[in-house]
Protein backbone atom coordinates (compact mmCIF):
# COMPACT_ATOMS: atom_id res chain seq x y z
CA UNK A 1 0.00 0.00 0.00
CA UNK A 2 1.29 3.79 -0.93
CA UNK A 3 0.00 7.06 0.32
CA UNK A 4 -1.69 7.16 -3.07
CA UNK A 5 -4.13 4.53 -2.07
CA UNK A 6 -5.23 6.48 1.22
CA UNK A 7 -7.66 8.28 -1.37
CA UNK A 8 -9.59 5.17 -2.67
CA UNK A 9 -8.74 2.49 -0.30
CA UNK A 10 -12.17 1.14 1.96
CA UNK A 11 -11.26 -1.25 4.77
CA UNK A 12 -14.02 -3.44 5.58
CA UNK A 13 -14.16 -5.58 8.94
CA UNK A 14 -13.71 -8.75 7.85
CA UNK A 15 -17.16 -10.98 8.46
CA UNK A 16 -14.90 -13.71 10.47
CA UNK A 17 -13.85 -11.11 13.37
CA UNK A 18 -14.98 -10.69 16.23
CA UNK A 19 -13.84 -7.97 18.52
CA UNK A 20 -14.78 -6.61 21.99
CA UNK A 21 -13.54 -3.05 23.64
CA UNK A 22 -12.62 -2.13 26.58
CA UNK A 23 -11.56 1.47 28.44
CA UNK A 24 -10.88 2.54 24.52
CA UNK A 25 -8.88 -0.35 23.34
CA UNK A 26 -9.61 -3.66 21.04
CA UNK A 27 -9.46 -7.09 21.23
CA UNK A 28 -9.89 -8.64 17.83
CA UNK A 29 -10.18 -12.07 17.22
CA UNK A 30 -10.12 -14.03 13.65
CA UNK A 31 -12.65 -17.01 14.27
CA UNK A 32 -11.36 -18.79 11.03
CA UNK A 33 -7.45 -18.79 11.96
CA UNK A 34 -7.54 -17.79 16.01
CA UNK A 35 -4.84 -14.95 15.41
CA UNK A 36 -5.60 -12.32 18.16
CA UNK A 37 -4.67 -8.40 17.45
CA UNK A 38 -5.23 -5.68 19.99
CA UNK A 39 -5.58 -2.18 19.35
CA UNK A 40 -4.93 0.73 21.60
CA UNK A 41 -7.02 4.28 21.76
CA UNK A 42 -6.44 5.54 17.94
CA UNK A 43 -6.80 2.33 16.43
CA UNK A 44 -9.73 1.54 18.11
CA UNK A 45 -11.49 4.60 16.83
CA UNK A 46 -9.52 3.53 13.46
CA UNK A 47 -11.16 -0.29 13.44
CA UNK A 48 -14.39 0.93 14.27
CA UNK A 49 -14.79 4.25 11.04
CA UNK A 50 -13.65 0.68 8.93
CA UNK A 51 -17.11 0.21 7.43
CA UNK A 52 -16.10 -0.40 3.81
CA UNK A 53 -17.54 2.53 2.69
CA UNK A 54 -15.05 5.46 4.37
CA UNK A 55 -11.42 5.41 2.66
CA UNK A 56 -8.17 5.48 4.56
CA UNK A 57 -7.92 9.07 3.89
CA UNK A 58 -11.24 9.93 5.64
CA UNK A 59 -10.40 7.67 8.83
CA UNK A 60 -6.48 9.93 9.05
CA UNK A 61 -8.41 13.11 8.76
CA UNK A 62 -11.05 11.73 11.73
CA UNK A 63 -7.70 10.93 13.53
CA UNK A 64 -6.24 13.59 12.95
CA UNK A 65 -8.60 15.78 14.52
CA UNK A 66 -9.95 13.75 17.15
CA UNK A 67 -6.07 13.31 18.45
CA UNK A 68 -4.39 16.24 17.14
CA UNK A 69 -2.17 14.42 15.81
CA UNK A 70 -0.26 15.63 12.45
CA UNK A 71 -1.20 14.33 9.35
CA UNK A 72 2.10 12.58 8.28
CA UNK A 73 1.95 10.82 11.25
CA UNK A 74 -1.29 9.62 11.31
CA UNK A 75 -1.41 8.32 7.22
CA UNK A 76 2.00 6.55 7.88
CA UNK A 77 0.68 4.78 11.44
CA UNK A 78 -2.40 4.21 9.14
CA UNK A 79 -1.28 2.58 6.40
CA UNK A 80 0.75 0.39 8.17
CA UNK A 81 -2.10 -0.79 10.81
CA UNK A 82 -4.31 -1.22 7.41
CA UNK A 83 -0.93 -3.31 6.09
CA UNK A 84 -0.83 -5.74 9.66
CA UNK A 85 -4.74 -6.16 9.67
CA UNK A 86 -4.93 -7.01 6.03
CA UNK A 87 -2.02 -9.68 6.73
CA UNK A 88 -4.20 -11.43 9.80
CA UNK A 89 -7.14 -11.33 7.51
CA UNK A 90 -8.78 -8.86 10.44
CA UNK A 91 -10.10 -6.53 7.52
CA UNK A 92 -10.65 -6.39 3.26
CA UNK A 93 -9.66 -4.11 1.20
CA UNK A 94 -12.84 -2.18 -1.18
CA UNK A 95 -11.76 0.03 -3.87
CA UNK A 96 -15.40 1.06 -4.65
CA UNK A 97 -17.08 1.96 -1.48
CA UNK A 98 -20.40 2.72 -3.68
CA UNK A 99 -22.07 -0.61 -2.48
CA UNK A 100 -20.72 -0.97 1.36
CA UNK A 101 -21.67 -4.55 3.27
CA UNK A 102 -21.35 -4.15 7.11
CA UNK A 103 -20.61 -6.50 9.58
CA UNK A 104 -21.42 -6.52 13.24
CA UNK A 105 -19.47 -5.74 15.95
CA UNK A 106 -19.84 -7.96 19.21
Amino acid sequence: MTMHYLATACPIRSEHVTWKALEGESVLLNLETGVYFSLNETGTVAWELFDGATSLATVGDALCIRFNVPAEQVQQDLLELAQALLKEGLVKIREDSSTPSGTDRS
